[in-house]
């Protein structure tokens, strides 16, 4: 599979991946984040579901993450959670960046190799967004019950249930800090999340219809942080100009890098392969371009 991802190119020089937070070579959707990690073994395989190469596309995704959350702010030390943050690698890079920021990423599975990678600037906590639907429990809830002042929810929310999001959404919006500068302009969450309908990507019919009823819009996710409590929400599309090979595209579709393909069996997943090569248009060199498009939606805490 590293082969196969090392060979994604983007417009920009630098090579990169751009999978969601989705598990590859699941047979039935996932309900539930716990679920839908279920699988996860060891830590390769959340690289292979979350890694971002080092290059062009991770080094947007940060300068993103970094504005949208005005980390560049001469704050005193501000405490960040990435909430479904894996192997902490994409987290260790925005540490890497803002010296003043120190993070805690909050996974449901996590592996040894993951823990061991615990310093001052980055924690790491076994736990899904789940947790959040429950008070802390003293002591074990030690991340939730010191001053956080941010979260980063990245390519995850679309696998809560719609039932939780709300009640998730106003525990978080309770229970963390005020931001050290009392900033009234700086978020205090992030969701990246992907468009319901207006997507680019190299489908089929029967994928996008299964794509659209899987992925909230942005609407909902509005509406649900503003009931939770949440105020000066605003929503952004950030697209990226991408390029890579038809026939590793084809290979990363019949091996289920999104959860969405997980609805389709190996023989449609092959036909479905077909129908990309015949209704797509590639280059010379064999390519697919496409626009990845990420929808922004941040809001900050009430004022108290």
């Amino acid at each position: 599979l590293r082969m196969l991802l090392s060979r994604i190119t983007r417009i920009r020089p630098e090579s990169a991946i751009f999978c969601s937070s989705s598990l590859i070579g699941i047979q039935r959707p996932m309900s539930n984040t716990t679920s839908h990690y279920k699988a996860h073994l060891d830590a390769d395989s959340y690289e292979n579901a979350y890694f971002y190469e080092p290059g062009a596309y991770m080094e947007h995704l940060v300068t993103l993450v970094s504005r949208r959350l005005k980390l560049e702010t001469n704050d005193d030390i501000r405490r960040l959670l990435d909430i479904g943050g894996g192997t902490g690698n994409f987290t260790q890079a925005l540490v890497d960046n803002h010296s003043n920021v120190e993070a805690i990423v909050v996974d449901p599975f996590l592996v040894d190799r993951c823990k061991s990678k615990d310093s001052d600037k980055v924690k790491f906590v076994q736990e899904p967004a789940e947790a959040f639907l429950k008070p802390p429990i003293p002591g074990k809830d030690w991340w939730r019950t010191m001053d956080y002042h941010q979260i980063l929810m990245k390519e995850i929310v679309h696998h809560l249930k719609a039932k939780d999001r709300v009640k998730i959404f106003q525990r978080m919006q309770q229970e963390m800090a005020p931001l050290p500068s009392n900033n009234s302009k700086t978020p205090s969450i992030l969701i990246m999340t992907r468009p319901q309908k207006d997507i680019d990507y190299p489908l089929w019919d029967a994928a996008r219809k299964v794509w659209s009823e899987n992925q909230p819009s942005s609407e909902e996710f509005s509406e649900e942080l503003q009931q939770a409590g949440f105020v000066d929400i605003k929503v952004t599309v950030e697209t990226y100009p991408c390029k890579i090979l038809l026939s590793r595209w084809q290979s990363m579709v019949r091996k289920r890098f999104w959860s969405t393909f997980a609805n389709f069996t190996d023989v449609e997943l092959s036909e479905a392969c077909t129908t990309i090569a015949n209704e797509h248009t590639v280059d010379a060199g064999g390519n697919l371009y496409f626009e990845d498009r990420l929808v922004c939606i941040s809001a900050r805490k009430a004022p108290i």
